[in-house]
């Protein structure tokens, strides 16, 4: 009997992606190697340095190895004014992990995906070059400038497809194993300046340091905390509606309520992927087991 065909969808998740790392460790103790891999985003970088060959110590090295420094080098600002940033210092840190390969050179099949910004439909990328692939899936609009690649001007696919399941299934797979690290946004601690009450704000002055009995709760939040919270819920609706109409055979969650990682700080994301998949070990096996 033919072995299954197992594929790991990897979702997007920014510092959360470290987690995708600690699963990786964990299958791979555990004799479970997919087959196959999909990934947005961040799971675009960390599947693809998989699939071209990178061992977890490397890449664990890599998420490790990043100061302040260097996650601000990769916000530089640019011109044109399609992003604040070109992407040049991402580019240069996805040429460490791939070099010059491409999907042919791959060990196992792996598609990144994009979001078509003329469309608005996910965009599969299974050939080229695998920077230019995953540059264009980590391409968050309005942080990094969009990339064109086939003709097509490409932004982040968390856009549109933040949990790649279909992909996995449509590049073959018997067992599909979701890794799912994004934020949901009941978690995300908003905050502000004081909201005060409406005869100050007539005034546009406050006249005190308190806000108002009533509006205690009240807050003024930043722009960015706006923009951040409403990327969260259009991809966590996203990823829901996607579970909801192709279930995976597994669906890993990693917990990161206790220690949330940062792009400076991704140990504790690390474990929490470990943890995670330990946990699920018994389910991917039953899933694996299940298939004639």
């Amino acid at each position: 009997m033919a072995k299954p065909i197992v594929g790991l969808a990897l979702s997007s998740g920014g510092a959360r992606g470290s987690a995708h790392i600690g699963v990786l460790r964990v299958l791979e103790e555990n004799g479970i190697v997919p087959d196959l891999i999909a990934g947005t985003s961040m799971g675009a970088y960390v599947g693809g340095a998989y699939a071209c060959g990178a061992s977890l110590d490397d890449l664990e090295h890599e998420w490790r190895s990043t100061s302040f420094l260097r996650a601000a080098k990769t916000l530089l600002p640019t011109i044109p004014w399609s992003g604040w940033t070109s992407g040049g210092e991402v580019v240069r840190m996805l040429r460490r992990s791939f070099g010059d390969a491409t999907f042919r050179e791959l060990e196992r099949p792996f598609a990144a995906v994009a979001t078509d910004l003329e469309s608005g439909s996910p965009y599969v990328i299974t050939d080229g070059s695998l920077v230019e692939a995953v540059r264009a899936s980590l391409s968050v609009p309005g942080l990094f400038t969009p990339v064109w690649v086939n003709d097509h001007l490409l932004i982040d696919g968390g856009v549109s497809d933040p949990l790649p399941l279909r992909v996995a299934r449509e590049m073959g797979a018997d067992v599909v194993i979701a890794v799912d690290v994004l934020v949901d946004p009941a978690d995300v601690h908003m905050s502000g300046l004081p909201y005060f009450g409406a005869k100050d704000r007539r005034l546009n002055i406050a006249k005190t340091v308190r806000p108002d009995e009533a509006c205690t709760r009240r807050y003024h939040p930043s722009v960015f905390a706006v923009l951040f919270q409403m990327s969260t819920v259009f991809q966590r609706g996203l990823c829901d509606a996607a579970l909801a109409a192709l279930p995976p055979d597994v669906h890993v969650r990693p917990d990161f309520s206790a220690d949330p990682p940062t792009y400076t700080r991704v140990g504790c994301g690390i474990e929490a992927g470990a943890t995670a998949a330990r946990l699920a070990l018994p389910a991917i096996r039953r899933a694996i087991a299940s298939v004639d």
